[in-house]
């Protein structure tokens, strides 16, 4: 048995037999993970045979306890992969349910409802059942209060809300003013809006005739303040020679003193060159009412006195105080597709009432694309206090192609 063992060893482990003890070879061939291949005889002995099997349990379990490792994992990712994404839950009162995310509830009772598979949907809230969210919604109420909530049920007592707590209550409908509303409603930061519209006009042949029409609207709108600008520009030459060239620039500030009712002061600059009015300057406080603010429709009138400065070409120069007041409406009629607007300012001088000055704007607009927009728009300026070789009313009829945003 010894001669054999150290035969095994001289010829399996020559450099470790030498100057070791017999165990230590032992232990480092078992370590090496050679031991049952390269000693067949020593496998015999009691402490290499209890060494081996530990070394052998030992590498079975690790790689058992991988194998178990990766397999929960797989299964766990299959699991994942089958689940639904969280998201909105929108329930309607025919039963169906609509998955997707609530975007917001405007003034008007409409819900903005992304999904994938439709884009961005406009649902009646009087045909909702019942909206659950996958995190909390904020429910700004007519007050200014702001709620935030998890879900809403529509009752005919009203929206029967519940927090992330669980506490239910009940808001008439009256009350609640959006869900989910624009950042600027809640004070952050500023809403930009506005559109820009061109008109080119090009004759060549009998006479040669260039005309360039354009105009801008844009409106900065904070919770409690908001301001607008308003410009167009026309120009209009006929066989080289100007024939119309008029503009205007209008400039105005409204502080809120409430969500309906606000005060402000406005300003305005106008030259038309065939009416002899080089220049005239409006300036002057206004109060106004807004019936409606929102994307759908908007309404506001304003009225104020105003200072009005005009300088003529041939007729020198007056001044006067007059009564103002604008009217602007748009609304969409065929869901986001065509909106019919109608723009009216005007002003009446006090003490010569025959001095009456308005201009309309009124037509359609037709977005098209990525906020590409064309229009159709009928203007009509009158003038009282214009000249008599001057014709009071001046009509046009503009096709434009502009950008809204």
């Amino acid at each position: 048995m010894r001669a054999s063992l150290l035969h095994t060893l001289h010829f399996k482990t020559p450099a470790i037999f030498v100057g070791a003890r017999l165990v230590m070879p032992v232990a480092i061939m078992a370590d090496s993970g050679i031991i049952a291949l390269a000693t067949p005889p020593m496998y015999h002995f009691p402490l290499c045979k209890t060494v081996c099997r530990w070394r052998l349990m030992m590498n079975l379990s690790k790689s058992y306890e991988v194998r178990a490792a990766l397999i929960t994992l797989i299964f766990a990712a299959t699991l994942l992969a089958g689940l639904p994404a969280m998201a909105d839950e929108l329930i309607m009162k025919d039963g169906s349910r609509l998955l997707g995310t609530v975007l917001k509830r405007d003034e008007g009772g409409t819900i903005d409802f992304k999904t994938s598979y439709a884009g961005v949907l406009k649902i009646k809230w009087t045909e909702v059942s019942e909206l659950v969210a996958d995190k909390p919604m904020t429910v700004l109420l007519e007050n200014g209060e702001t709620l935030k909530v998890m879900s809403a049920r529509h009752t005919e007592k009203g929206m029967v809300t519940a927090d992330e707590a669980g506490v239910i209550e009940t808001l008439p409908m009256n009350e609640v003013a959006y869900v989910n509303p624009e950042p600027w409603r809640l004070g952050e930061g500023w809403s930009w809006t506005g559109n820009l519209n061109l008109d080119l006009n090009y004759e060549r042949g009998n006479s040669d005739k260039d005309e360039y029409e354009g105009d801008f609207t844009t409106t900065f709108r904070r919770i409690d303040n908001r301001l607008k600008f308003y410009g167009d520009y026309d120009r209009e030459k006929s066989n080289n020679e100007l024939t119309d060239e008029d503009w205007r620039l209008n400039s105005r500030y409204d502080h809120f003193v409430n969500k309906k009712f606000y005060y402000g002061a406005t300003m305005g600059l106008e030259h038309d060159r065939p009416a002899d009015l080089s220049l005239r300057t409006i300036v002057g406080p206004l109060i106004g009412y807004e019936f409606y603010e929102s994307k759908a429709m908007n309404l506001d009138v304003a009225v104020g006195p105003l200072y009005v400065y005009e300088d003529f070409y041939d007729e020198g120069n007056r001044d006067y105080v007059a009564f103002g007041w604008s009217f602007n409406f748009d609304r969409f009629l065929i869901s986001d597709r065509v909106q019919f607007y109608h723009r009216h300012r005007g002003l009446l001088e006090i003490d010569d009432t025959e001095n009456l000055v308005w201009d309309t704007w009124t037509g359609f607009r037709f977005p098209i694309y990525a906020g590409i927009v064309a229009s159709t728009e009928v203007q009509v300026e009158y003038d009282g206090g214009a000249n008599d070789d001057v014709d009071n009313t001046d009509t046009t009829y503009n096709f434009k192609l502009g950008y809204q945003w």
